[in-house]
Order: C-alpha cells, then sequence, then structure tokens
C-alpha cells in the first residue's frame, strides 16, 4: 500500500489467517448469489457489469477477463471481472482493471503537456474502488518509441501526482510491466527494475503468465511464467496482479488452470488479482472452449477467497 502520498489507507490482508479449504466451498454458493445479486442491482442503475461495487473486499483476488470477457461470463455463468484498455487522450473507461495507455511521448506527459487528458480520467474514475496503470509493459520492444526508462518513470509520477491533486486517491495504482523483463540481465534495457517508478507510485505490480505449449513453446506452469516477477513483488512488499494469463488449447490446459488456482489459493495474501486472455481469435488459441476448462474457471471464480 503508498504510504507516501496517498490520502486512502486500505485494509492489509497480510496476517490474516486464510479460510480451511471446506470453508471455502461451503461458502463458495454464498458469494456467487452475492455477487449476481449486485450485477443485478448495477444493470437495474444502469451500470452493468464491469464497475467495482462494495460487494469487492478489499482482500479479495479479484478474478476476470480481458477479450471476449462477456463470452466467458456466459460459459462460467457468473459474473467475472473486466481487464480494459484505454487511450489517454480517449474515453475514460471503467472496469476492476483498466490499462491508460499512452498516445504521446512519456516526456510530454511528465512535463505536463498531458494534465487535462489525465484530469479527465481522474475525473471519470474518481471514487472507484478499481485497479489502473498507465502504459502498460513500458520495456516491451514495441513501445520503445515512447522514450526511455526515465520518462516513463517521471510520466508514471506525474500521472499518479494528478490523479491524487484531483483527489481521485480510491485507485490502486497497478505497474504493469512483462514477466519476461525480470527473467533478463540487469544489463539490459529491458530490465525490469530500472522501469519501476517506486513503492510510493506503486500499489501492485503486474505481470502476465502465457502458456505456449503447441504454439511454439514447451509445457510452462502459471507460477513458473511469473516466478521472477512474483519474487520482485514480494521483495518490494507489493501484491501481484496477473494481468493476463492464458494456456493455449492442449488436453491439460483445464488442469493448467486449476494448478494457477492452487498456486493463487497457496499465496492468497500475496495476490490481488488475475484476469484471463480470452480473445476469440490470434496466431495461439487462448479461448477457452471445453466444459473442463469453463468448470475449472468457474471454481476459480467462485472460491471465497477470489471474487469480482
Amino acid at each position: 500500500m503508498v504510504t507516501s502520498h496517498r490520502a486512502v489507507a486500505r485494509p492489509q490482508r497480510d496476517g490474516r489467517r486464510p479460510a480451511h479449504r471446506g470453508q471455502r466451498s461451503r461458502t463458495s454458493a454464498m458469494r456467487i448469489g452475492t455477487a449476481t445479486l449486485v450485477t443485478s442491482l448495477l444493470a437495474a442503475m444502469g451500470l452493468g457489469v464491469g464497475l467495482s461495487t462494495p460487494a469487492q473486499a478489499a482482500d479479495t483476488i479479484v478474478i476476470g477477463a480481458s477479450g471476449d470477457a462477456s463470452g466467458l461470463q456466459s460459459k462460467v455463468g457468473t459474473p467475472i471481472a473486466r481487464h480494459l484498455y484505454g487511450k489517454l487522450s480517449g474515453s475514460p473507461q471503467v472496469a476492476q482493471l483498466v490499462n491508460i495507455e499512452t498516445t504521446v511521448n512519456w516526456s510530454q506527459v511528465a512535463s505536463g503537456g498531458q494534465d487535462a487528458n489525465i484530469k479527465r480520467w481522474a475525473t471519470a474514475l474518481k471514487g472507484k474502488n478499481i485497479m489502473v496503470s498507465f502504459s502498460h509493459e513500458p520495456m516491451a520492444k514495441q513501445n520503445s518509441h515512447w522514450g526511455t526508462a526515465s520518462s516513463f518513470i517521471a510520466a508514471w509520477k506525474r500521472v499518479v501526482s494528478v490523479f491524487n491533486a484531483q483527489g481521485s486517491t480510491s485507485v490502486r495504482w497497478v505497474w504493469n510491466v512483462t514477466s519476461n523483463s525480470f527473467r533478463v540481465g540487469s544489463s539490459s534495457p529491458e530490465y525490469g527494475a530500472k522501469w519501476y517508478p517506486g513503492d510510493a507510485y506503486v500499489d501492485y505490480i503486474a505481470g502476465e503468465a502465457y502458456n505456449r505449449y503447441g504454439c511454439g513453446q514447451s509445457n510452462v506452469s502459471f507460477a513458473d511464467k511469473i516466478k521472477e516477477i512474483f519474487a520482485f513483488a514480494q521483495q518490494r512488499g507489493k501484491k501481484f496482479v496477473a494481468a493476463e494469463f492464458a494456456s493455449n488449447a492442449f488436453s491439460g490446459r483445464a488442469a493448467w488452470i486449476s494448478a494457477a488456482h492452487s498456486f493463487m489459493d497457496t499465496h492468497q495474501s500475496q495476490f490481488a488479482g488475475a484476469f484471463y486472455y480470452n480473445p476469440t481469435s490470434g496466431t495461439c488459441h487462448w479461448h477457452l472452449s471445453t466444459s473442463a476448462e469453463y468448470s475449472a474457471f468457474r471454481a476459480m471464480v467462485g472460491d471465497s477467497g477470489f471474487g469480482i
């Protein structure tokens, strides 16, 4: 939790004894029923699924999806969270995890040239209990044209500071980078720690976990995919968000999802959220498609320590 310049203190789950597994199974139905009721109320108010609600406890691991989230929700039969992307110069998006993507060089953001756009986003998200990131995966090669690590850090701090100045302090800042940035050597320009804005400007640390088995790589577990960046989050005392996780289609995909669920369950106090990447097209087949896979994902959403 940010302490040096943030106005809102948030409850911490660290030290809280996790519920017994049996207790979770007994309370899953209650959680799903509550989530459904909240969703119905939101729909009646014209808000719809995807907005943060009081039902999302501060210590819940938020489970959701990006891509075809509505399609996945229809298959699992219970509300799931949303991970959305929006342009800094475009219309603000509201979801449980929102990535604000830059539309100009980071140096222009850092110098105040985008303050009007940042204020517009801050106003739209003010009072929302959601996770927000700026310019995700900045060290990835496709983002190198936006600037350097130092200019990204300056831009990130500017965005957070403008939000705070606008009184938009309820959002939690998610530093969303590539997991691979912690697998490269420290001398690499892509090395993750070089892009870290500092503990005072980050609430959660996020990375991705893609199992490309059958799509050019070997079978790798969720835990192994995030191992290095998850360790960095622990070192910084920050909870982790799997901003994108998915497996290419293969006979063991349901088991892969269940193993990811078990890992998060074991490390419950160290996770804040996980969002399955569920597109309808692409080189690899990430889209869930079997009853066993839907069941595995449904079990994750329905776990009493998880939710929306």
